[in-house]
C-alpha cells in the first residue's frame, strides 16, 4: 500500500460519494454541472438519481425525493476551490444567494455559502492543499 510520504504524493482514501435528496433532479443537475462539476451518465427519469464528479474522484449523487426538505438545512459536506472570490463572483453574479466570505473561517480557511436549488446551505472554503492531491 502506498502512503503518503510528505506532499508528494496522494492520500490513500478520500470521500467516495455524497448523497443529497432533491425534489427536482433535472434543476439540481443543470446548477451543479453550471459550477463545474461533471456529469457521469446520462439523466434517466426512472432512475430516480442523478451521478455527477467532483474533483478528485468524489461523486455528489442525487436522489429523487419529492418531499425533500428545503429548509435551509446544511448539506452535509462542504466544497473546495481554488479561488474562492471568483467562485464567489460567479454564483452571486448568477443570481444565487450567498453569504458574504468570511476571512479565516473554520480550519483556517476563507468561506462562505450559497443556497442550492432544493434549498441546502453549502459551504465553500478555499483551499491550501498542496502537491499532487
Amino acid at each position: 500500500m502506498t502512503r503518503m510520504v510528505g506532499r508528494t504524493e496522494r492520500p490513500e482514501v478520500w470521500v467516495g460519494h455524497v448523497v443529497l435528496a432533491s425534489h427536482d433532479l433535472p434543476r439540481a443537475l443543470a446548477f451543479y454541472e453550471s459550477m463545474g462539476l461533471r456529469r457521469l451518465r446520462e439523466l434517466n427519469e426512472g432512475d430516480g438519481l442523478i451521478e455527477l464528479e467532483m474533483r478528485g474522484g468524489t461523486h455528489l449523487v442525487f436522489v429523487l425525493d419529492p418531499a425533500a426538505r428545503t429548509d435551509g438545512r446544511a448539506a452535509p459536506f462542504d466544497l473546495m476551490v481554488d479561488d474562492l472570490d471568483a467562485f464567489h463572483a460567479d454564483l452571486h453574479g448568477r443570481g444565487v444567494e450567498t453569504s458574504d466570505i468570511e476571512r479565516g473561517a473554520p480550519f483556517d480557511h476563507d468561506s462562505f455559502t450559497f443556497r442550492d436549488p432544493d434549498g441546502h446551505v453549502v459551504t465553500v472554503n478555499n483551499t491550501h492543499v498542496e502537491g499532487t492531491v
